[in-house]
């Protein structure tokens, strides 16, 4: 037999043994992991999700500047939900039937992850989740071993926003929400946890977000003499909110927003000074893998991280990431053992483990913090113990 008959009775001879099986180990530790992520680039959350994309990236590059992960680079695919629960549900179709991603992370808005979690119900794939707060999302997924969730629930988010409340001395909360999942269901859990603070919510009203007048409400809220607002709303919601407190004269001892992010720039909005807010981390954080991870942040995209959701996605990436590690693959149930044994202190600067909630069997941080903005800054001014400085009160508008 010439060289050229035996060169192709080489290669028949080694497609035979990839068509058999025999090369199939080799030939996986080639491929990359590949880990789905389902985040809103666009919508009402759009800011949220650019946030946890750098997040993303920052990981990655960590990840795989050695040699990725069991010795396989790891790859992110990205699917922007868009803030519509119908694009999250296909994207999770398209990530796990064609795709066939490993893992996947991601989630923010809850009205995205409802309809995600009756997807995954019927296919179980490792969901390490970073938002969605609504207990809805939790209860669907109660009995599910495989989804890790990271960002505190609502009641989480209602018992340390009435904490921050009792400590400020107000008494009375004007509440006004986004009529969807997200808050919705932070105004149903709002009420017991006022009681057990001993506040008292006497204004509760819902609008729909992206509303562009929301005079009518303020104005209402400002006629119940409250004497702070609670205002959860998503991004774009902030800065009319803000600034039309200041046209009808509204002005509490204390307004307090709870946007998933704050809007690009709000920092050099005027009428945003003073204005408070909830959050799982700052960039004022002093821990050391917080300040290691803003270094990185601005090194690599050239702006200062605004927004927790940046550091709690690279948290979400980081430790899937070495869960697979730990695992020694990417079985479903060797994840989900090592998922469970987590333990991992990063720019959060708070221990991250996961342990049973109310519903779910896996719920990570439960717990945040309040800032206010001043003069620009984010201004952490709750719990004492981390506290950078106090909180402010604005002088009236005087209109």
């Amino acid at each position: 037999m010439n060289k050229t008959g035996q060169g192709v009775a080489a290669l028949l001879a080694l497609l035979a043994l990839v068509v058999a099986g025999s090369l199939h180990p080799v030939q996986a530790q080639r491929e990359p992991i590949k880990i789905g992520a389902i985040i809103p680039l666009t919508g009402p959350s759009g800011v949220s999700g650019q946030a946890m994309q750098k997040g993303y990236q920052l990981a990655l590059d960590e990840i795989n500047r050695g040699q990725g992960v069991l010795g396989r680079r790891v790859e992110v695919l990205v699917e922007d939900d868009r803030g519509d629960p119908p694009t999250g549900s296909a994207a999770f179709l398209k990530l796990v039937t064609r795709d066939r991603v490993d893992a996947l992370i991601g989630g923010l808005q809850s009205s995205v992850s409802i309809a995600v979690a009756s997807q995954a119900r019927q296919r179980p794939i490792l969901m390490a989740w970073t938002g969605a707060a609504s207990t809805l999302v939790e209860r669907l997924l109660a009995e599910a071993d495989w989804f890790f969730h990271y960002h505190p629930w609502e009641y989480h988010n209602a018992d340390s926003t009435f904490g921050f409340l009792r400590s400020t001395g107000a008494k009375t909360i004007a509440l006004a929400y986004e009529d969807g999942p997200f808050g919705s269901g932070s105004a149903d859990a709002s009420g017991a946890f006022a009681k057990n603070y001993g506040l008292n919510v006497i204004f509760n009203e819902g609008f729909k977000t992206g509303s562009p007048d929301l005079t009518p409400l303020l104005t209402k809220a400002k006629a119940s003499g409250a004497d702070a607002l609670v205002f959860v709303s998503f991004d774009q919601d902030v800065v009319p909110m803000a600034t039309q407190a200041r046209q009808v004269a509204y002005n509490p001892k204390l307004i307090l927003a709870a946007p998933p992010s704050w809007p690009v720039g709000f920092e050099k909005l005027g009428a945003g000074n003073y204005i408070a807010g909830m959050a799982v981390w700052t960039a004022e954080n002093s821990h050391q893998a917080s300040r290691l991870f803003v270094r990185r942040y601005k090194e690599k995209f050239n702006e200062d991280p605004t927004s927790y959701w940046a550091p709690l996605a690279y948290t979400n990436l980081i430790t899937v990431a070495d869960a697979i590690k730990r695992a020694g693959s990417t079985d479903l149930n060797a994840l989900v053992a090592a998922m469970k044994a987590t333990e991992y202190e990063g720019p959060i600067g708070l221990p991250l483990t996961f342990k049973r909630s109310i519903y779910g069997k896996n719920q990570g941080f439960t717990k945040l913090i309040a800032f206010q903005w001043q003069n620009g800054k984010q201004v952490v001014v709750w719990p004492s113990e981390i506290a950078g400085g106090k909180l402010a009160y604005p002088a009236p508008y005087g209109r």
